[in-house]
């Protein structure tokens, strides 16, 4: 590989093959020597959207990168690096480090970290791959980062809240105003760009949980003959979600759980059917559905079916909350059931678009984060108050999806509407006592210039 004359120190021990033996401190310093101009926009990058409350002490062993690096606390720098350290972990079969601080009712397997560790070995081949994704992984939140948000706006013409962060990033190394990606040679920025063009129609974390629709996976496609591509990038997720609690606990691949991990080796499988021409996209998303309506029968919940409407409509709702126990699935379910008839059918038809070859879909960006809000604001309060709340969040669910319904043969588009302007009444305490106060919400009109997927083939 040809490289500039500016080589890091992290390139160096990359290329030698002793990155992996740094220790974690060592390993941040080098990173943050290597990409100083892009964790200078991270630490400008919107709020982490989880809730919670940081619970990394930032004093001795047990610092937070940013505060090791920076001494300061900054989320998306924090989640970044932690999933970088996570790719160290994985690679020395550390899995201790991995699942650390982990919650042990739902701790990752030894036997899923080994199948994740597959795709590492598998899928890094060289040493020029390792490089690739740790480039890929510095910056994949840097469309968070309202600057450059707006540089992209300029160069697009695009309205910046018209875009969400993965098209972002993906114009922006299209513009050549990420640095880092000078480093790489010109096989790894092709396979680099390839998985930026398919991260900004496809977030891999929206289909393990059921956020985006069958037509977001049109893009899967493109990725026909270039499986090494794609395999990096579907690594890249696996850091970014190893990483995505790295805000409120650094110490550990805190949402990399059980649960969790078996729903993106499910996606990684659903993928690669795709890919290979084993499955519709239809098929393969709701393969993805049944897999988590199988481990819910497991934990003693009713069978859902995909073929049902209701019950799919209902499946989307579970891996949206990312409810893995018959306790909170029940909760949901009698949340469904308490709906007037009229909502509970316009909530079924609007979650059963596919936005491909069958009309207008909408893909309601943040709602698993309303949901963790609504969940955890009413988290001490009784059943039935539990049940108000999750029935109000799925009214709010229905007019987001304003009136939309499978419409077969029409063109097929996708669009995106965010949700984080409700993520204050959610958390309030108004909304604790008297979960009518989100039925007041309105909700802003979708701007003009819409992230939209047209997707006829």
């Amino acid at each position: 590989m040809q490289k500039l004359s500016t080589e890091t120190k992290l390139q160096q021990t990359v290329f030698q093959g002793i990155f992996f033996d740094a220790d974690d401190a060592k390993a941040l310093h080098m990173i943050a020597d290597a990409f100083v101009p892009e964790l200078e926009r991270l630490k400008h990058a919107s709020k982490a959207s989880e809730p919670g409350k940081p619970g990394t002490p930032s004093q001795g062993e047990d610092k937070s990168p940013s505060c090791l690096l920076f001494g300061k606390e900054y989320d998306e720098v924090n989640r970044t690096l932690v999933g970088m350290l996570a790719l160290k972990w994985i690679w020395k079969d550390d899995y201790e480090a991995f699942t650390r601080s982990q919650n042990k009712f739902v701790k990752l397997k030894p036997e899923t970290f080994k199948r994740l560790r597959k795709l590492f070995k598998d899928g890094l081949r060289e040493k020029a791959d390792v490089f690739n994704l740790l480039t890929s992984t510095i910056i994949n939140d840097l469309g968070k980062d309202p600057a450059l948000a707006d540089d992209v706006a300029k160069i697009t013409g695009l309205p910046a809240d018209a875009i969400n962060h993965d098209m972002v990033i993906y114009e922006a190394a299209k513009a050549g105003i990420i640095p880092c990606i000078k480093r790489l040679d010109a096989k790894h920025k092709e396979e680099l760009f390839l998985g930026l063009k398919l991260g900004s129609t496809l977030n891999g974390g929206q289909l393990a949980q059921a956020e985006n629709v069958p037509g977001n996976l049109e893009g899967l496609l493109e990725m026909r003959g270039h499986r090494h591509a794609f395999d990096l990038k579907f690594l890249e997720l696996i850091l970014d979600v190893a990483g995505a609690a790295g805000h409120l606990d650094a110490r550990c691949a805190k949402m990399m759980i059980e649960p969790v991990a078996q729903a993106y080796l499910t996606t990684h499988e659903v993928a690669l059917d795709i890919i290979e021409g084993r499955s519709s996209l239809r098929e393969g998303y709701d393969t993805v559905l049944t897999r988590r309506a199988e481990m819910l029968v497991e934990k003693d919940f009713r069978r859902l079916s995909v073929q049902d409407p209701e019950e799919r409509a209902l499946l989307r709702m579970l891996l949206m909350s990312r409810t893995a126990d018959a306790d909170q699935a029940e909760l949901f379910s009698q949340a469904f059931d308490a709906l007037p008839l009229s909502i509970r059918r316009k909530l079924v038809n609007g979650l059963n678009v596919d936005g491909y070859q069958d009309g207008k879909a909408i893909l309601p960006y943040y709602m698993p984060a309303m949901f963790s809000e609504a969940l955890e604001n009413v988290s001490r309060e009784p059943l039935s108050a539990k049940i108000e709340a999750m029935s109000s969040l799925m009214r709010f669910l229905t007019r987001v999806l304003d009136g939309t319904r499978p419409m077969p043969g029409k063109e097929g588009k996708v669009v995106e509407r965010n949700l984080m302007f409700a993520r204050t009444t959610i958390k309030s305490k108004e909304f604790r006592e008297d979960p009518t106060v989100l039925d007041q919400l309105k909700i802003p009109p979708t701007p003009h210039v819409q992230h939209l997927l047209t997707n006829q083939s």
